[in-house]
């Protein structure tokens, strides 16, 4: 399940997209009623008790995996209980508020419209709500057991806005290429290759890096809007990881070859016959480690010179 939350000034095109007739179905409303332009209005009333608050309109899309499809195409008690848990779970409480659920795409989904100011007047904090989102989002997935999608790897790009489509894309393009790129130019050339241009955000005062940002189609984006995996710091790491695990496999295979041809030369010297060194051959009447030790163990043994008693004049 996966939470996309926006916020608005004005109640009614929210509500009507909301409710549009073709496509969706209304599963409860609190503290309004009536058409979706009386709603609106209610909505807007009530939003009048608050006048600091800008952003009047909260809406969530509650979207599940396609896989819960079959479990959720029939049962709108249980969509409901979980739009409800969700709005505990993000203190939306206390409230007007309608949920309704759409039957226009594949995967199964509904809207959460509140409002912002509630019935005492109070606003609604959104605070950290997007950290919030994605916590409530998971503690729900888990309780419900229904299926962890992947989020953005099963995107309908046929869909998306121009916008939103450069985003995927770059998103596409680092999910596949980091992984094989030792340092910042191999990842630079490789996006090149895809038409995405790298830029790096540069203090003015110290000139010390402090990001990157991609560019493709005529939109820009730093690499933390893509993706918290794909900031500046977090590609880095990405990057000496990757250079370590690099040498040390070249490292590894080098070994093995030298070892495969110090076997390959013992094995085809004099002829097959076997070579006399005791570090090689165990079957030597001289054992050269054996004879270090003993040499070291008879020098350790030497008796120190007595001192001799008296005074010397």
């Amino acid at each position: 399940m996966i939470g996309k939350q926006t916020k608005g000034t004005s109640f009614g095109g929210c509500v009507r997209y909301v409710l549009k007739e073709e496509k969706s179905k209304l599963l409860e409303a609190v503290g309004v009623n009536g058409t979706p332009e009386q709603m609106a209005e209610q909505f807007e009333l009530q939003a009048l008790l608050n006048d600091k608050v800008k952003n009047i309109v909260g809406h969530t899309s509650l979207n599940f995996s396609p896989e819960d499809g079959e479990r959720l195409k029939h049962d709108d008690a249980l969509m409901l209980q979980i739009a409800h848990d969700y709005m505990k779970l993000m203190g939306i409480q206390d409230t007007q508020y309608i949920v309704a659920r759409h039957i226009d795409r594949e995967h199964p989904h509904c809207h959460i419209v509140f409002n912002r100011v509630d019935n005492e007047g109070k606003t609604i904090s959104d605070k950290n709500d997007f950290r919030r989102n994605e916590k409530a989002c998971k503690m729900l997935t888990a309780k419900y057991r229904l299926h962890f999608a992947n989020g953005k790897d099963h995107i309908n790009e046929e869909r998306l806005r121009p916008y939103d489509l450069a985003k995927h894309e770059i998103y596409k393009a680092l999910k596949e290429e980091l992984p094989k790129a030792q340092n910042w130019n191999d990842l630079k050339d490789a996006l090149a290759n895809r038409d995405i241009d790298m830029k790096f955000k540069v203090s003015r005062t110290t000139r010390e890096i402090q990001g990157v940002k991609f560019e493709y189609n005529g939109f820009s984006f730093s690499g933390s809007k893509i993706s918290r995996e794909f900031s500046y710091l977090n590609i880095n790491n990405r990057l000496e990881r990757n250079a370590c695990e690099f040498s040390c496999e070249y490292l590894k295979q080098g070994f093995t070859h030298r070892d495969e041809e110090v076997q390959q030369s013992i094995s085809h010297s004099n002829d097959g016959s076997s070579i006399s060194l005791g570090l090689i051959n165990g079957g030597s009447s001289y054992d050269a480690t054996a004879a270090e030790e003993a040499e070291f163990n008879r020098l350790m043994k030497k008796k120190k010179a007595k001192r001799k008693r008296g005074f010397r004049l």
